[in-house]
């Protein structure tokens, strides 16, 4: 029987809220607070390890999953006179990681809520500074690479 692929077929966010979520149409609060200035977030994956075993003289290899990996993201956002990405980065050098949970909010068209990632128990492990150029002439940027160790989508 041939699958049939038609717009009535299509549930989920693309057959109540609209159009496929777009990309550019997203959110990030950490702590509950909303994040301006953010350009790009990368890495955004979930994985387990696998694990190999045999039952009994099965000549079959089978597979289950294991321990849970964390995860990184990395956030990028427009440089600015704010200290936050950096301040949050010196806690861990000064031996005082500061978790936080972080929330990844992805729009509809009318602006609301979509869907969200929450990530929990995240502390930043690296902090990139500006790159300076004097014959660009765009936005200075700040990156920061944050681990996390569970993660959830609503």
């Amino acid at each position: 029987m041939p699958v049939k692929w038609t717009r009535d077929s299509l549930k989920g966010s693309t057959k109540t809220q609209g159009d496929f979520n777009l990309a550019h149409r997203f959110t990030i609060e950490i702590d509950g607070v909303a994040i301006g200035g953010v350009h790009t977030i990368e890495g955004l994956e979930h994985e387990h390890e696998v694990v190999e075993y045999h039952d009994g003289d099965e000549g079959v290899t089978r597979f289950r999953p294991g321990r849970q990996k964390p995860g990184t993201i990395k956030i990028t956002r427009d440089f600015s006179a704010t200290k936050e990405f950096f301040t949050w980065r010196k806690s861990v050098l000064d031996g005082k990681v500061d978790r936080k949970s972080i929330s990844i909010v992805l729009l509809n068209d009318a602006g609301e809520e979509a869907m969200r990632y929450n990530l929990y128990e995240c502390w930043p492990k690296k902090y990139h500074g500006p790159a300076l150029n004097a014959r660009n002439s765009a936005h200075a940027t700040e990156a920061l690479e944050i681990a996390f160790e569970t993660f959830e989508m609503k």
